[in-house]
């Protein structure tokens, strides 16, 4: 039976990636989360449980708590639509490129033979459309392409290292309040506008999965026969309009969906680029180039991902009914 490491126990990735692993039954788990502990019915009781935070811990301490583990997931890290002080660049990279790189040479020193990470499918799109550098105008994708590029570097010597690379990830964890919380409060607001072309067209789009496909492919990953190498997952690709009048049928609310033009939108972006300046912070996501991303179809088709990781088929609506409803 292999052991399995999972940073990030209590998220929704990480509690759903536990419930995966144990029910397998051939692996144990070992999870790490930020405190505090949260309520009954996340804690599957069948893992081992610890709290703390890994970046107060010394090198020889977190040698110590891998000892014995043999698949390190990485569910940790900062989401892009957190804003920090600048300089974004150097904060994203501080907080989610530089904890992989030394936490999978620690699981290499640990004896461990896997090291799996979560990451972003804007590094897809990054080597998709280069023309819109997307690493140059985005503190949060330049960090989420040297985080997933650094890991792979790190391949070898005992250590096999796979980076997924998820889009919008739907799902709920037990008395946890969902991260879509504050889109709904925006969608209340009618700050959520759905873009359109010249001919009044709606433009734009997404891909989106479940939080327990994400953990099957985690599990599918932890097998011995898949490379070292990226693989772009997802499942439903929906378009921003599909998914906005979904969100407002399950509120039962009589939003307002607006339509902006591109120009329109890109006013509204300037102007929050300019706020965010003003108070000396700086978007992971650039406002203004961001626009670009928003009018395009952000779809994926992860025929590579299904063949190697052999996650299944879920209803990815019904997901997206269930998370509104919690809010």
């Amino acid at each position: 039976m292999k052991s399995v490491f999972i940073l990030g126990g209590t998220g929704l990735i990480g509690y759903a990636a536990t419930k995966a692993f144990l029910d397998t039954e051939e692996y144990q788990v070992t999870t790490l989360s930020l405190p505090p502990v949260p309520e009954e019915g996340v804690l599957d009781p069948r893992a081992k449980h610890h709290f703390g935070n890994m970046n107060d811990m010394s090198d020889a301490e977190i040698v110590k708590l891998l000892k014995g583990q043999d698949i390190f997931v990485f569910a940790g890290g900062v989401n892009s639509h957190f804003i920090p002080d600048k300089p974004a660049k150097e904060f994203f990279f501080q907080a989610n490129v530089e904890p992989v790189q030394h936490l999978a040479q620690l699981a290499r020193q640990a004896g461990m033979s896997r090291f799996l990470l979560c990451t972003s499918f804007y590094n897809y799109f990054h080597m998709a459309w280069p023309e819109l550098q997307l690493t140059e105008m985005h503190p949060y994708i330049y960090a989420s392409v040297e985080q997933e590029m650094r890991l792979l570097e790190e391949n070898g010597n005992g250590l096999t290292t796979v980076a997924l690379r998820l889009p919008y990830v739907v799902g709920l964890v037990p008395n946890k309040v969902s991260a879509w919380k504050n889109y709904a409060e925006r969608l209340h607001r009618s700050e959520f506008p759905l873009y359109v072309d010249h001919h009044n067209k709606a433009t734009g789009g997404s891909c989106y999965m479940t939080a327990k496909q994400v953990a099957q492919a985690l599990v599918g990953a932890a097998m011995d026969a898949v490379p070292s190498k990226s693989f772009t997952l997802g499942w439903r690709n929906m378009s921003n309009e599909a998914f906005l009048i979904q969100a407002r049928r399950v509120l039962a609310t009589d939003i307002e969906i607006k339509t902006l033009s591109k120009k329109e939108m890109q006013i509204l972006a300037r102007k929050e680029a300019y706020l965010n300046e003003l108070h000396g912070k700086e978007a992971g996501l650039e406002p203004i180039a961001y626009t670009e991303l928003l009018t395009r179809a952000l779809y994926v088709h992860p025929i590579e991902a299904l063949d190697a990781l052999d996650y299944h088929a879920d209803n990815v609506e019904l997901a997206i009914q269930e998370v509104f409803q919690s809010l």
